[in-house]
């Protein structure tokens, strides 16, 4: 059978996508012999190296694992410097669309180099912070009670009627009676359930919690014992009978399991607000004007009266 490449390639692809989105962040790492030159344009390196350092660390845990993206990185750098020059060659950097979507490339990249330097050393988040929202916010870190269950569905055909109906319920109890009989669930599960997405499994779900399942089998499921097996149980999808193989009792985490999880979400709530501090500072010294009815209508900005305004108009 011809193997499937295609998810690799993918895969590839959003991998060497991804290292040239961080490399344009990088600086520059001294000169060094070149390792590559396309036309006037050249990569040492040094710098090739310093680019690497500077990705993420599943990135650089990506190449480490597979080399050979390394060479496809530097490939990748060729080709868009040698494709760059051909578009200088029939004047494509003159052309009004493409200054328009540069411009609004360096207006992201200028919008991103400012929130750095702005926000950087202005984040504190201190062992006391997290403590106090800790105390103050215990009910959001709350476990729920989950279980682990299987299932075997025998599942009902669209339309049916009232006597398909009794023909899986039939079918269930047949399956029923064979577990009571000493059969093992998992594998009679793989051989019977129509459940596409379990069966494979043994009928396994995994742990879930309320909320997750249709009512008449979350409600059977959480009323089980680990090791009971229910009567076939009604649903809108057919019948299923359901074994739980384990219970978890709702707990409240510890301060240590979700300490940084708060740091994260306290650094996030500081940098929110001093980006929306400088957001208001800036308004205040160019002015701003929204039409958002032209999201959903054919209206000329003339027509709109919802200007919204960060300054008033010069002279006013």
């Amino acid at each position: 059978m011809k193997r499937n490449n295609t998810p690799t390639l993918i895969l590839t692809s959003a991998l060497i996508l991804a290292c040239l989105l961080c490399w344009t962040s990088s600086a520059s790492c001294g000169d060094d012999r070149i390792l590559a030159q396309v036309g006037p344009y050249k990569l040492t390196a040094k710098q090739f190296q310093g680019r690497m350092d500077s990705m993420p660390p599943q990135l650089q845990m990506a190449i480490a694992r597979r080399p050979q993206l390394k060479k496809q990185l530097l490939d990748r750098w060729v080709e868009d410097n040698l494709f760059a020059l051909g578009a200088l060659d029939i004047g494509l950097d003159k052309d009004p669309e493409f200054k328009a979507r540069l411009q609004d490339i360096k207006n992201r990249l200028l919008a991103s180099e400012l929130l750095r330097k702005k926000l950087q050393g202005k984040i504190h988040v201190t062992e006391q912070d997290i403590e106090s929202y800790y105390r103050s916010h215990k009910d959001k870190y709350t476990q729920p009670e989950s279980v682990r269950a299987r299932h075997i569905l025998v599942k009902v055909p669209p339309g049916a009627d009232e006597s398909a109906w009794k023909d899986v319920k039939a079918k269930a109890d047949r399956l029923k009676k064979k577990i009571d009989g000493g059969a093992d669930f998992a594998e009679l599960a793989k051989k019977e359930s129509d459940d596409p997405g379990s069966k494979r499994k043994g009928g396994d779900l995994g742990f879930f919690s309320r909320g997750r399942m249709v009512p008449e089998f979350e409600n059977v499921a959480f009323s089980l014992k680990p090791g009971e097996v229910s009567s076939p149980v009604k649903t809108t999808f057919g019948y299923h009978i359901i074994r739980v193989d384990e219970k978890k009792e709702a707990r409240k985490k510890s301060f240590s399991e979700v300490k940084n999880q708060i740091r994260q979400l306290l650094t996030a709530q500081q940098q929110q607000d001093l980006k929306n501090r400088l957001r208001k500072d800036l308004e205040s010294k160019h002015r701003v004007i929204v039409h958002e009815n032209l999201l959903n209508s054919g209206l000329s900005p003339e027509a709109d009266q919802g200007d919204k305004t960060g300054a008033p108009p010069a002279g006013k």
